[in-house]
């Protein structure tokens, strides 16, 4: 018979194992969309919010760091899922220093935190209203990968449960002699 501290035992080992989302200190709303906030940035002032995008400007101040960051929707991991497409941009504020070369133009990242009002500063000729966070946690993504596999169009797999069948044909698969 198993006794009841194994059992226990067992249970945290399972539980150790797990992975866990991104986590955070506030409990977001997610009912709060990015453009709802964007227009009417008075009204969801004080709403705990996740949002995420691909770093423009990290700019260090006396005591504290601001990120502008352009708006992408996120997976179900909480990661950017296609940057190309924005509703708009945040600024995001942490408290210390935060160094522009990890922070640097083109990462992802996400942020969690709460929306504390707006910022006006100007993008080109143009006037632009930002949102503004202050961070309570961040996540800084690592960069994708960006690899070219090249599959080899013959490619077929075997209809047995091995490899090759060699004994059944006397070159290698898919291979033939070469003919003149």
């Amino acid at each position: 018979m198993i006794s009841f501290p194994a059992i226990i035992v067992a249970s945290l080992l399972c539980i150790s194992c797990a992975s866990f989302p991104f986590e955070t200190t506030v409990e977001p709303d997610k009912t709060v969309a990015f453009s709802d906030a964007f227009k009417n940035t008075e009204t969801y002032e004080g709403s705990p919010v996740i949002w995420g995008g691909v770093i423009i400007e990290t700019s260090p101040r006396a005591c504290d760091t601001l990120i502008i960051i352009r708006q992408a929707e996120l997976d179900f991991q909480n990661r950017p899922e296609n940057p190309d497409i924005s509703a708009g941009r945040f600024i995001a504020r942490s408290e210390g220093f935060l160094d522009p070369a990890i922070y640097s133009s083109g990462r992802e990242i996400t942020v969690a935190g709460i929306i504390t009002g707006t910022e006006k500063r100007p993008v080109g000729e143009y006037l632009f209203t930002y949102p503004l966070i202050d961070i309570r946690e961040l996540n800084l993504w690592e960069k994708r990968s960006k690899t070219f596999r090249s599959y080899d169009p013959m490619y077929m797999p075997p209809p047995f449960f091995f490899w090759h069948p060699y004994y059944l044909h006397p070159y290698p698969w898919h291979y033939s002699p070469y003919r003149r």
